[in-house]
């Protein structure tokens, strides 16, 4: 469903309004989700007559344990410690039989029952179809028509104009979003498609130049930093990055995503700080000094043991003085100092280090995330995206991935990690993520309204691509 008159779609809501009727509450889901569920069961927290968490996941399958199931709900919308009851709303394209229990309404009981025991109870239920929606616990005909309500008296609704006029808008499914916040993700799908394109021409010897001359190097101390810190350089300006300006700096970029360690490092880096990552990565023994001197560059110019490897930088600006800054640098800079150039201050608590970095990639961390980072890094992924192949695009595909799960945005992480899959099948991380959103799985933080993602951040991301 969408509205003609809605501008720019795929904007998200702001999270908390005044509603008036159901006809509000179904105009306001697709809206702060982004898109139009299908086949899912969404639940609203709600704070008197205020909506709160929105949250939607996909209808079980047969045999799925209904019990299981809502405690599993129930678990999601704990950490929402302010509400005081709930909203249920199932999105079927299943047949509902005149005189017949509405489609998953056993369920739907055992989720009411569950979520009442738990202070949360159940103030309403409807159900959505293609055509029509129709309250869900309420089987009298005089009360609530058969068969239900046109979606027109949704479209019409007070709310969905207020959000309209706010700008408000969304997609017609999850793929749609994210296609339009990340066209990258349709790209590049056929192997060698880069080869008639300049610029994918350029960043490809770039980042072959770039692989060769790090083999074996990238989690060298010094070339660690280094990395890191080119990085953060970029991030900042990632809205305006421009790759076909910067081949050589993208080249490396996806080079670096390679490693293993370099993105997963960057997972915890977007979400912590760089400092505190490379604390983490270093406590947990991810960087030892690389042997050798690693591969030379057909020009003659592979690096000498113990320096640092960069990229060239055509334009100026604030990235150009970073990278002569770093370039600057001493280059036996050493695994005490920062990407930032300062230096730890006195012992480090490395066991605490090191579970704090393990507990952020495994979405067991409880507190307070660095979203503009997380989002920066979102885009730049995404454009980086744009002009590779293979395994950097697998690479960059799934850390777009495993930051829509850090939001706690399951349906849109499934649609890069598909697209990932198709980049390079069995890609190891693609399907470990893929097996935790197939379980349920959310991160710790995404559980607490205090430290999870919200709608305004949605919006600057939007605003940024």
């Amino acid at each position: 469903m969408s509205f003609p008159t809605s501008p720019a779609p795929g904007t998200p809501a702001s999270p908390s309004f005044v509603v008036t009727s159901p006809a509000d509450i179904l105009s306001y889901i697709p809206h702060a989700l982004g898109f139009m569920p299908d086949e899912s069961l969404v639940v609203l927290t709600t704070t008197g007559r205020r909506l709160g968490a929105t949250l939607r996941v996909d209808l079980p399958e047969a045999g799925v344990d209904p019990p299981g199931f809502a405690d599993g709900v129930l678990s999601f919308l704990q950490g929402d410690v302010d509400a005081d009851g709930t909203l249920v709303v199932v999105y079927t394209k299943e047949r509902w039989e005149r005189l017949a229990p509405a489609p998953r309404s056993g369920l739907l009981l055992t989720i009411e029952t569950v979520l009442g025991a738990a202070g949360l109870p159940v103030r309403g239920g409807w159900l959505v179809s293609q055509s029509r929606w129709r309250d869900v616990f309420c089987p009298d005909e005089e009360c609530c028509p058969w068969p239900g309500q046109s979606l027109g008296t949704v479209a019409h609704s007070a709310l969905n104009a207020e959000l309209i006029f706010g700008g408000s808008a969304f997609d017609a499914s999850a793929p749609d979003a994210v296609l339009r916040a990340a066209p990258s993700v349709a790209a590049r799908d056929v192997p060698g498609s880069a080869a008639a394109d300049p610029v994918a021409r350029a960043v490809e010897d770039a980042q072959a130049h770039y692989a060769a001359c790090c083999a074996g190097r990238w989690t060298a101390p010094v070339q660690f930093h280094a990395t890191s810190a080119l990085w953060d350089a970029v991030l900042p300006g990632a809205g305006a990055f421009d790759v076909a300006a910067e081949p050589d700096v993208v080249g490396f970029l996806l080079a670096s995503v390679e490693s293993r360690a370099v993105r997963d490092f960057l997972l915890a880096s977007a979400c912590l700080g760089s400092a505190a990552a490379v604390d983490g990565a270093a406590a947990c023994g991810l960087l030892e000094p690389a042997e050798g001197a690693g591969a030379s560059s057909p020009e003659g110019r592979g690096p000498e043991a113990g320096t640092r490897v960069l990229p060239d930088v055509r334009g100026g600006g604030p990235l150009r003085d970073a990278v002569a800054a770093l370039r600057a640098d001493p280059a036996d800079a050493g695994s005490d100092a920062h990407p930032s150039g300062t230096r730890r201050a006195g012992p480090v608590p490395c066991g605490a280090e090191a579970l704090l970095y393990a507990d952020v990639l495994a979405g067991r961390y409880s507190g307070a995330i660095a979203w503009d980072r997380v989002d920066a890094m979102s885009i730049l992924l995404a454009r980086l995206a744009a002009v590779a192949e293979g395994e950097s695009r697998a690479a960059a595909l799934t850390m777009s991935a495993w930051f829509e799960y850090a939001r706690g945005r399951g349906s849109r992480a499934a649609v890069f990690l598909d697209a990932a899959e198709r980049a390079v099948p069995g890609y190891r991380l693609a399907r470990l993520l893929y097996e935790l959103l197939r379980r349920g799985g959310l991160p710790t933080w995404a559980r607490s309204r205090a430290t999870a993602w919200t709608a305004g951040a949605a919006s600057a991301l939007h605003d940024a691509a």
